[in-house]
């Protein structure tokens, strides 16, 4: 018996020798691998930072190199054809498109990448402030409303009419994330359209939680690929998204900006039918007032004399831009505050004008024949860095970023809105220079179309709210629908020339404009029409130009008998005094003295107060082809005209 105690407490013991050996060893092994995965997670986190730091260097490294290869691009682009064989010179202009596309989207992924990047190395935060829920949304609505109507989607906005007025975050992000929420739903829905809906789920004292939807009837997405949707660098159902430009990270940026603004954002998709996107976040309210119903532009203004926000007589505006009727309209807007606006029709003027004066706000056209926006900022910034330059654009698809990168300091998109631009001027005011707006700085404008004008509602082919709407009012509208008619004859000639020359690139710049003013009267088919040929010749598709050429100018050409009635409504009207002969040879003087110098501003103050009276048959003929030809810039036919 006690030999098998013996033996069992001697079992026990090595047992418990062998535990404790075993237990050593599994510790070892344990903190071995412990510390190896502690190492192994720094090195990541080091790795990580790294190449979070990496990358926002490189990109920011990569913009000069991208910069410098889209500004000698366009140099090639502008090289003079002469004694160039035909053949050769067309296949440089074909390689010269394909880069500037090429760096225009490359430029696109590294903006894209930074965002990434700061994100990534925490250098993204919260930019928390007070915002009018208002002008947030309209903004955001604006920024696609024009592109869903160019691609023909129905876009419907509803939004709840008890959202708080004013409230407390960062509205940027906010609005980020939205924009690339619908600008998904814009690229991948080809048929029916999608729709944004905000609204108030909670309210707890002074916090409430915003609900944002935005649904579309696009492709979907595969149930496979549903867990790699928020991924970053990742392009769903490659084969059929082939065509859709974009980076895969606006939807991954959407997440962590929602992350950070401490919401959430979800998504329910059936392949095929459509996809919807659900965002919340909460905000503080700083004015529980509700909004009310949502109007997508300020009418405010509709309910009497338009009032500016600011007058400014001592201000110094230059707008330049291409097209006489681009030039008037921002005149016509400005008019209001008062400030002193010079005009300038290419980038070349636009220079020799920032010699002579020195301007408070400089408004420029991107699309100009000879020296285009681009290339004309960078020589602006080169003798002036601080001078406040806007770009004027029709392509508010590239974004305020792109344009900042290039040296602007912001857009105002096309058609321009008097909101946005009175806001954009002021902006860079000194204060001692604004006055408050007064009772007497109130714009009386036309509150319905005149009787005589009623025709115009028939008019085949014109949107008289869009016209109005575009035009910033209805005394602008008639205006503007007088201009389009006094400058078909001379755009039309440009562009048959230049189709017929082959010279694509004036062609498209020439669409470009029409596509514009076209616009700005409410002749929407005419511009879609001339969108749709700038968009064939950004990508020189003379086919297409071919095809619908003869369709443009027979569409255009047509709006002389449209609009024919204006010069009824225009020779009618009350009895005026002759005119003075000593007046007459007063105003020819005069116009033969400024007509050579390209005074703009001076002719058009002549031919203004000479309407004031009754002219001569012949002298009256004479007023009105320099009226004509001023508004198409044609300062070798007044001179001439001058002197008969």
């Amino acid at each position: 018996m006690s030999d098998i105690l013996i033996n069992i407490i001697a079992a026990l013991i090595l047992m418990m020798i062998t535990g404790i050996i075993v237990w050593r060893i599994m510790k070892l092994t344990i903190n071995k691998q412990y510390e190896e995965i502690r190492m192994a997670k720094e090195e990541a986190e080091r790795a990580n930072t790294a190449k979070s730091r990496f990358l926002a260097n490189i990109s920011h490294e990569i913009r000069t190199p991208i910069n410098t290869i889209m500004g000698m691009n366009e140099m090639v682009m502008r090289e003079d054809p002469t004694g160039v064989p035909k053949e050769y010179f067309m296949s440089m202009m074909n390689y010269a498109f394909d880069i500037r596309n090429a760096t225009e989207s490359l430029l696109s992924l590294i903006n894209d990448v930074l965002d990434m990047s700061k994100i990534e190395s925490g250098k993204m935060h919260l930019v928390e402030q007070e915002y009018d829920v208002q002008d947030v949304l309209r903004s955001i609505v604006s920024m696609i409303r024009m592109r869903s109507t160019e691609k023909e989607l129905v876009f419907e906005v509803v939004i709840d009419e008890l959202l708080p007025k004013r409230l407390y975050g960062d509205a940027g992000k906010i609005k980020q994330i939205v924009l690339n929420l619908l600008t998904n739903a814009l690229k991948y829905t080809e048929k029916g359209g999608f729709a944004l809906y905000v609204s108030m789920d909670e309210r707890e004292d002074d916090e409430c939680k915003i609900r944002i939807n935005v649904k579309d009837t696009g492709i979907g997405v595969k149930e496979e690929d549903k867990d790699k949707l928020f991924m970053a660098y990742e392009r769903l159902d490659e084969q059929k998204n082939s065509g859709i430009q974009g980076t895969g990270l606006g939807l991954d940026i959407s997440r962590r900006f929602t992350e950070l603004l401490g919401g959430d954002i979800t998504f329910e998709s059936e392949y095929g039918k459509g996809t919807e996107f659900i965002l919340t976040v909460t905000q503080k309210i700083i004015d529980a007032t509700p909004i009310g119903v949502f109007r997508e532009h300020d009418e405010n203004a509709a309910n009497g004399p338009y009032v500016p926000q600011f007058v400014a007589p001592d201000a110094d505006i230059l707008v330049v831009d291409d097209t006489p009727m681009n030039l008037n309209v921002i005149k016509g807007l400005l008019k209001a505050t008062r400030v002193f606006v010079t005009t300038a029709s290419s980038g070349e003027e636009c220079l020799e004008k920032i010699k002579e004066t020195k301007f408070n706000v400089v408004l420029l056209d991107h699309m100009m024949p000879g020296m285009d926006g681009i290339e004309t900022i960078a020589k602006i910034r080169e003798s002036d860095p601080d001078l406040p330059v806007y770009v004027l654009t029709a392509n508010s698809a590239l974004g305020e970023e792109y344009y900042v990168s290039k040296g602007f300091n912001g857009y105002l998109a096309k058609p321009v809105d008097s909101l946005a631009l009175e806001k954009a001027i002021l902006k860079y005011l000194p204060e001692n220079m604004v006055k408050k707006p007064t009772e007497e700085d109130a714009v009386e404008d036309l509150t319905e179309i005149p009787p005589d004008m009623h025709w115009i509602y028939e008019t085949e082919g014109l949107s008289v709210d869009e016209g109005i709407s575009n035009s910033g009012g209805i005394g602008n509208y008639i205006f503007s629908l007088n201009l389009f008619l006094d400058t078909i004859d001379s755009n039309a000639n440009v562009i048959r020339n230049s189709y017929e020359s082959d010279n694509i690139r004036l062609y498209t710049i020439k669409v470009h404009a029409l596509k514009s003013s076209a616009r700005i009267i409410g002749a929407m088919e005419l511009s879609k029409l001339a969108a749709s040929l700038e968009d064939a010749g950004n990508r020189e598709d003379k086919d297409y130009i071919d095809e619908n050429h003869d369709k443009l100018l027979s569409e255009y050409e047509a709006y002389k008998e449209k609009l024919s009635r204006l010069r009824e409504v225009k020779e009618d009207g009350e009895d005026k005094e002759m005119i003075p002969e000593d007046k007459l040879k007063e105003a020819y003087s005069a116009l033969a003295e400024v007509i050579p110098m390209m005074d703009y501003d001076a002719v058009e103050m002549i031919l203004e107060q000479l309407k004031e009276y009754a002219l001569p048959k012949e002298d009256d003929r004479k007023m009105k082809e320099i009226d004509c030809m001023l508004r198409s810039f044609d300062w070798d036919g007044m001179e001439e005209l001058i002197k008969q």
